[in-house]
């Protein structure tokens, strides 16, 4: 009896923190692997100039979505990706990039929301987070691709997860 009784209380106890485990899937784009949250809808890629991944949990459209693009053509005024993101980000206004393109940059992503730069193993991860709609985190691929994760529903922790475990796609 002490034995049943054991068993029951362990499996009723066993049961919570079974559902509260956050569970995720390897997604893999542009070489390399990250982790998003499991059970989607629907999975699609599009292999234009963008070259997008998408990853949606919800039925409506342009909801509850997570996307991996290629940004190859961003405007960066004349400056390589690193340095570009860093003159968004910072308060000074002397840099080398194109004024305008900084600017630009700053009225879409950067107004009205967090950002700031993510340093993860050896790379910079430059974020761009909302609380009204989609957020962003830019960073270079290991094939040397700027790459634009988008979701209009993870936070900083979310996105973090996101990244957090990256690995070389085998």
């Amino acid at each position: 009896m002490k034995k049943t009784a054991l068993l029951i209380g362990l499996a009723c106890t066993s049961l919570p923190a079974c559902a509260q485990t956050d569970q995720f899937i390897t997604a893999a784009y542009d070489g390399m692997k990250f982790q998003v949250p499991e059970s989607p809808v629907i999975v699609g890629s599009l292999g234009a100039d963008n070259d997008i991944l998408l990853v949606k949990y919800s039925h409506t459209i342009g909801k509850q979505y997570i996307s991996f693009g290629t940004e190859n053509t961003l405007e960066t005024g004349g400056c390589k990706w690193s340095d570009f993101f860093e003159a968004t980000l910072s308060k000074d206004k002397a840099h080398s990039c194109d004024k305008a393109s900084v600017e630009s940059f700053q009225k879409v992503f950067i107004e009205g929301g967090d950002s700031g730069t993510w340093e993860i193993g050896d790379k910079a991860y430059y974020h761009f987070l909302s609380d009204q709609g989609a957020s962003f985190v830019f960073f270079q691929s290991n094939n040397g691709n700027l790459i634009k994760l988008e979701s209009d529903f993870l936070d900083a922790d979310g996105f973090l997860r996101v990244l957090g475990d990256l690995q070389a796609e085998e």
